[in-house]
């Protein structure tokens, strides 16, 4: 591994400033050194030596990057070698202080060149270091066959001290350099990963098409998507940094998200856009938890529910026409009905042959069909225009018992055991002769739900600020295919039960601000279940 390809010009340009800064040094204190550390000194030699380094050095930081780096750093290495060789020569060979100079380039090596590298300029060093000590005073005596002396000896031992710590400084340094250098590739690897997954979440980010929106704990946007610009009409250099009230308009998320204990929370809003027109968006905002727990802030979801909304009113237009279609032929054959009986009833009461028992019998016929016409009449009319509401305070279990007071009768008659399941009271604002009509139509229906007897099952209670009234049978029960319709005006559904009836109570509910609900399982009956709030809004 090559520590050039890590920053070469770099580290060339750190390698040049280093060797004039020892350079520079060595000027500046060399006249103040005792003879002591350096025992001889040639200036001429050393004031070429520094020349040599400066001129060099100079060329490679004025003429910039080299084309080939490698080989410049192997030719500067070998010199410096060769130089700080003459350094030594120059003053005092074995007895110099300048040796150290060779540890600096052995270091200075590990960081330009490789492991194996910063050792081959280490054996060069200490090469030419023992050729050095070996030509004054080695070689001599071994050419003329004179014995070892005390010096020569010691120059030997220099020579081994010396090399060997060379090679152990370009050893250690080379192994170091390594690590270092294989940590340093590990975290720029690890860093473009880093940015190469910010980059990849930023492309979802912006690409998805919810408009996402974070908050901070002050409530101001952070990050604004495309499509949350394109809904709001406003570009992200203008929302983020600015309150989610200033853009929206509502109330933050992070305020919901916080009272429900960083539960993720969905709301419904109309969003005023720049351009003056609303939009209804569905808002889900999910907690940003931080380490310490608690959420910091949040990112909301806005989806725009324009499309869904016009699609609902399609929905609701098809569906209406349909009702409208059923019931007009409901209409229609409730009645005809009655006008075929009166048409017969009255067209033989005409004849001069019907006696006397024949005619009272037809009058009675035209009597109850009138009645049954004009009650269709009636119902539909309220239905088509229902009287405002007159709301008051009233006791919601006198007059449920007061519904099946007046019915027990009838269900006794029919085999019909009534079960009454209600508190002591139950406070409710409501229009006292409608909240009736609907208990008494409801249960009405379930008795005509049990022509054979059964048992009929009135229960009343308070749960969460609603009165909840449950009125259940035990008659064959209605189809699931029919249970969407159960209240839709004059359909039949159960034993001929069909009028206005059920779309009539569903009405007064929904007039209320309460909601009905049925439920039914082949054979086992039906229940409706009333939710009326405790206060009119």
């Amino acid at each position: 591994m090559n520590p050039l390809a890590l920053d070469p010009d770099a580290l060339l340009r750190a390698h040049c400033w280093g060797r004039l800064a020892v350079v520079g040094f060595l000027v500046a204190v060399g006249p103040w050194t005792p003879a002591v550390f350096v025992p001889t000194a040639s200036a001429a030699l050393l004031v070429a030596l520094v020349a040599l380094v400066v001129v060099s050095s100079g060329l490679l930081l004025f003429l910039g990057r080299p084309p080939r780096p490698r080989v410049v750093v192997w030719l500067l290495c070998v010199l410096d070698a060769a130089l700080i060789t003459a350094v030594v020569a120059a003053t005092g060979g074995a007895r110099s202080t300048l040796v150290s100079l060779y540890v600096l380039l052995g270091v200075g090596a590990c960081l330009l060149l490789s492991r194996w590298g910063a050792l081959a300029i280490a054996l060069i060093s200490s090469g030419l270091y023992a050729v050095l000590l070996s030509a004054r005073s080695v070689v001599p005596a071994v050419a003329f066959a004179e014995p070892v002396d005390r010096m020569a000896a010691l120059d030997m031992l220099a020579i081994l001290m010396t090399s060997g710590t060379i090679i152990l400084v370009s050893l250690v340094g080379g192994s170091l350099a390594e690590r270092c250098l294989l940590s340093q590739r590990e975290l720029e690897r690890e860093r473009r990963n880093l940015g190469d997954l910010q980059a990849f979440s930023d492309i979802i980010f912006q690409s998805v098409g919810t408009g996402l929106v974070a908050l901070d704990g002050t409530h101001r946007i952070t990050a604004f998507n495309r499509a949350a610009e394109a809904m709001t009409g406003l570009p992200a250099s203008l929302a983020v940094g600015a309150s989610w009230t200033d853009v929206f308009g509502v109330r933050p998320p992070l305020e919901d998200v916080q009272a429900q204990s960083a539960v993720p929370v969905r709301r419904e809003i109309e969003l005023r856009r720049a351009d003056g027109t609303t939009l209804p968006v569905r808002v889900t905002a999910s907690p940003l938890e931080g380490s310490g727990g608690g959420p910091f802030g949040c990112v909301a979801a806005c989806e725009d529910l324009s499309s869904i909304r016009a699609m609902e009113a399609r929905v609701r237009q098809a569906d209406r026409l349909a009702t409208l279609g059923r019931m007009a032929a409901n209409i229609a054959h409730e009645v005809r009905n009655p006008l075929a009986s009166l048409s017969g009833a009255v067209e033989a009461l005409t004849g001069s042959d019907v006696a006397g028992d024949a005619r009272g019998r037809l009058s009675a016929i035209v009597v109850r069909e009138s009645s049954r016409l004009s009650e269709t009449i009636e119902h539909f009319l309220e239905y088509a225009h229902p009287a405002p509401l007159v709301m008051e305070p009233i006791d919601a279990v006198l007059v449920v018992d007061d519904v099946v007071s007046a019915l027990s009768p009838r269900a006794c008659s029919g085999g019909v055991k009534i079960v009454r399941v209600f508190p002591a009271s139950l406070p409710l604002e409501a229009d006292r002769g409608r909240f009736r009509q609907v208990v008494w139509t409801l249960c009405m229906h379930a008795l005509g739900a049990m022509p054979s007897g059964g048992e009929l099952r009135v229960e009343a209670q308070s749960q969460a600020g609603m009165i909840e009234i449950t009125v259940a049978d035990t008659g064959d029960g209605i189809a699931p295919e029919d249970l969407p319709h159960a209240f839709e005006p004059f359909f039949a559904a159960r034993h001929e039960v069909a009028g206005l009836g059920l779309a009539l109570v569903y009405r007064i509910v929904q007039e209320h601000g309460g909601e009905i609900t049925a439920r039914s399982e082949g054979g086992l009956g039906a229940e409706f279940t009333l939710r009326f709030p405790e206060r009119h809004a």
